[in-house]
């Protein structure tokens, strides 16, 4: 079955060894696809998550593993996905009733997302409770395909409601679980491993969509530019309306790519022991008692408090 798999792939061993190797999604799509007809596996995305397989030089992973706590894992993770492979298919947003992962396939809907979004979804509400060492359930998992004709298994696995058919793939854990310290956590190992990762992620080859140029112009802007929709879209040399549309289709919205980004760099900034109005300003707030809002709606902190309870991070 795997000789199949591979020459059908056009694979050699060799391709196989080579930790450099970047297989594209279409070749993974295929492949999901040969091998859940040729296995007759209608569930082929859980029990593929059941895979456990560790890169121990992938420093990325273990960013994951070494972060405080469940939301700050969710973050690192989207923020080096690229790592792991191109495009930007995982997105952490905040929700009234705690936190969630989305996760969105790159290309037009295909058969093989089913078990992919299912493995992505499976993987992560098992391994929150391993790395937490809690029975974590989820609030609520969301799948864009239909349900299958049997979901026994999907509610055994996910011990939560399940919703098919729903406009997003996502996870949903409390504010509670996602305070949830991890048993692997370590600051020391942590700041180290995320420095190779960020090594890492310089060596990849930019990634031409949308999102991410928004994202490195909205940078550019925060401290004095126009960092506002009209003057990115201008920018960009494309309409507001247009610019809100080509988002919408990557599942994206400017205000939340905003908020993002700020949330990620209060935490580097602070982290680097910066004074706090020097940080309000380079995040482009006008008042010092909007980011403190803001951060406490992020961290569920005040930046003071932060800044004592994470160590210093080197520049």
């Amino acid at each position: 079955m795997e000789a199949w798999l591979r020459e059908s792939a056009g694979l050699g061993l060799a391709d196989l060894d080579d930790p450099e190797l970047r297989v594209p999604y279409a070749l993974l799509d295929d492949l999901l696809e040969r091998m859940a007809a040729g296995a007759g596996d209608a569930n082929l995305g859980l029990h593929i998550a059941r895979v456990e397989v560790v890169d121990l030089d992938d420093p990325a992973t273990f960013v994951v593993l070494t972060s405080a706590t469940l939301r700050d894992s969710l973050e690192r993770g989207c923020r080096y996905q690229r790592v792991w492979g191109d495009g930007e298919r995982f997105r952490v947003e905040d929700t009234e009733r705690g936190v969630r992962m989305r996760f969105t396939p790159v290309g037009a809907w295909r058969p093989a997302h089913r078990h992919l979004v299912e493995a992505a979804m499976s993987q992560l509400a098992t391994g929150v409770s391993a790395f937490t060492g809690a029975d974590v359930k989820p609030l609520r998992v969301r799948f864009v395909h239909a349900a299958p004709s049997d979901v026994r298994e999907h509610e055994a696995l996910f011990r939560c409601p399940l919703e098919f058919g729903a406009p997003f793939n996502d996870i949903e854990f409390s504010h509670e679980d996602a305070r949830r310290p991890f048993v692997h956590a370590d600051g020391l190992l942590h700041a180290m491993f995320e420095r190779q990762a960020s090594r890492a992620l310089e060596r990849l080859p930019d990634v031409s969509t949308l999102t991410g140029r928004v994202r490195e112009q909205v940078r550019r802007t925060l401290a004095g530019g126009d960092c506002s929709f009209g003057g990115i879209a201008q920018s960009l040399r494309m309409s507001p309306r247009t610019l809100q549309r080509r988002l919408a289709d990557e599942g994206q919205r400017y205000a939340a790519i905003v908020d993002a980004l700020r949330r990620e760099l209060s935490e580097t900034y602070l982290r680097r022991r910066m004074a706090i109005a020097e940080v309000s300003f380079l995040l482009g707030y006008a008042e010092p008692a909007a980011f403190h809002r803001a951060f406490k709606r992020w961290w569920g902190m005040s930046p003071e408090q932060f800044r004592r309870a994470h160590p210093r991070v080197p520049e």
